[in-house]
Parts: C-alpha cells; structure tokens; sequence
C-alpha cells in the first residue's frame, strides 16, 4: 500500500542543498525493479495527499522533492484532472510565446510568485515500460510540467521569478 515521503523544503539549508542537485537518468533496470514501481506509487501519493504534511494541493511532485536523485515527476493535466508520469524527459519549446502566471511549490511552502514560461511545450519522455512517447502541452499544463522539469536540473521556481 503506497505511503506519504516526506517532501524536502528550502527552510532547511541541507534539504535545499539536494533540492539543487541534478537528478540522474532512471536506467532500464530501474525501470523493471518492483521498487521503483513502489517508489512511485508512493511518489503519487505524496502529492495527492500533499495536504496531510500542512501544504497546498499539488499540482506535480518530483522525485528530487522527496530525497530521490532520479529523472522523473508527475504532473497533474489540468484538462484531464489525471496524473501523468514522466521518466527521464525532455522539453523544448514549440513556438516562441510565453506567458507569465503565479506559481509556488511543494518544497517552497507559503510563497508564490510570478514566473514566465513557455506557452507551448513538446514533451519526450519513457513511459513505465520504457516505450518514448513524444507530446505537445500548452497553457498551464505546459507551465507544470516545465516546472517539475526545472526541478529535475536542480532549479526552485524562485531561480526564475521575475525579478
């Protein structure tokens, strides 16, 4: 049965200090292994119940915000209202547009600001089976996943806000 992990904040100095880190690609054998599959049930968990640990609804969660160096996240598609997972993704923008919204994050309780993103987004990343699938999200869901992407580089929304 999948559990809650605790989410690392930027209010201690060595939680912060791994948020920073640069996630490593999840290999093919990762991929297979009963505890990784685990690992991520809980990971959805985590951020469906985000509220029991006193934060917002989340809206994605990386494996970084939990302790784990790994190339994945999930992002809530806001047209769907269903979980998407990515492992080990890559992004680049489709068009030039961006477009400026509020943000916060999981690991940056109680603050928010203003960050620009690209409106459009075209997503390549492993499904649990390994298959690479390739998709385009724009307008929230692209600024979302763009988000958790950062995450995986070792960048807090924070690095990008306008100043």
């Amino acid at each position: 049965m999948a559990k809650a992990l605790n989410i690392l904040t930027t209010k201690n100095l060595k939680e912060e200090s791994i948020l920073r880190g640069r996630s490593l690609l999840v290999t093919p054998d990762e991929l297979k292994a009963k505890k990784f599959k685990e690992f991520l049930d809980d990971l959805l968990y985590t951020a469906q119940h985000s509220e029991d640990q006193g934060n917002v609804p989340a809206g994605g969660i990386a494996a970084i915000q939990v302790g784990q160096n790994k190339r994945v996240f999930y992002s809530l598609n806001y047209d769907t209202e269903q979980w998407e997972l990515f492992i080990n993704p890559s992004i680049e923008p489709h068009g030039f547009l961006k477009v400026t919204g509020e943000e916060g994050c999981l690991s940056i309780p109680n603050f928010t600001g203003n960050v620009s993103r690209y409106f459009k987004i075209k997503v390549r990343y492993q499904d649990l089976d390994g298959n690479w699938i390739t998709k385009k999200y724009n307008d929230i869901n692209a600024a979302s996943i763009q988000h958790e992407f950062d995450h995986l580089e070792g960048i807090l929304f924070t690095d990008r806000m306008e100043k």
